[in-house]
């Protein structure tokens, strides 16, 4: 299964932070970065192609559209901390053309000074210039204590985030490759290359997996009938439905369906 756009990621508008006991993530990404922090126990972490343990007092970072995801290995405390790209253009302009070599933190003293500035970040009396100043204290500390390489291809976020912005508004409907480069004013070409280079999988094959995942989910509720899960997650067609679905799971909707509600 493809990673999953994390849409509620994208439209928050404010830093996130919350607690976890025995958390799990989703396979994912998003444009925000995101901090992941363990605080007791131990949690297995995954960001782009790296996967590691992580342990009390180490942490990892997931930049913009970095695929993550975590899972809880031993009994566990973590916390996360989201912060919007608009709250830090200077340092994501720094990154456009570089990636991390390995996206963890594990000196334990590195680690509690960041989280020192968290708590200051997160009290709701911060004002908004003492709020911007620990977020740079936080990723200027980052920028010190991770390496980096240089890389030819970039991830424009904006770009990315209206293209899967708007295939999260519309999959639904009659959509495609052509559609979708039309409605942001692109070349059809520059699209299909610059999706498939900063993602790993085509936009055609990214719209098809968002009309799954929804045709996944309206199996799960058990009231519907396959013919409306397909027509309802923008399929053309039961007979695409059903040779789009085959080829993701190896099964066919009406094996998995059966087996779902036994």
């Amino acid at each position: 299964m493809q990673a999953r756009f994390y849409i509620e990621r994208e439209k928050e508008q404010d830093i996130f932070y919350k607690e976890y006991i025995n958390g799990t993530g989703y396979f994912g990404f998003h444009s925000p970065i995101e901090l992941y922090f363990v605080d007791e126990g131990e949690m297995e972490v995954y960001v782009n192609n790296q996967k590691t343990v992580l342990t009390k007092n180490q942490m990892s970072v997931a930049l913009s559209f970095d695929v993550h995801t975590y899972k809880t290995i031993k009994p566990s405390k973590s916390s996360v901390l989201i912060i919007p790209t608009y709250l830090c253009e200077e340092f994501v302009a720094g990154l456009k053309h570089k990636r991390t070599l390995s996206p963890y933190i594990c000196n334990e003293e590195t680690v509690l000074k960041i989280k020192n500035c968290v708590k200051e970040l997160i009290k709701k009396d911060i004002n908004p210039v003492e709020k911007k100043g620990h977020i740079y204290v936080i990723l200027g500390i980052i920028l010190d204590s991770l390496r980096f390489e240089d890389v030819r291809e970039t991830i424009d976020a904006d770009l990315s985030t209206k293209i899967l912005m708007y295939v999260n508004d519309n999959f639904t409907k009659n959509i495609s490759l052509a559609s979708v480069s039309a409605e942001l004013g692109y070349n059809k070409s520059y699209i299909s290359r610059y999706f498939k280079r900063s993602f790993g999988i085509g936009l055609t094959s990214y719209i098809t997996m968002s009309r799954l995942k929804n045709a996944l989910m309206l199996m799960h509720e058990g009231k519907h009938t396959l013919t409306y899960c397909a027509l309802e997650s923008g399929f053309n067609s039961v007979r695409t439905f059903y040779r789009a679905f085959s080829e993701e799971f190896n099964c066919t909707p009406g094996e998995y369906f059966e087996k779902l509600h036994k």
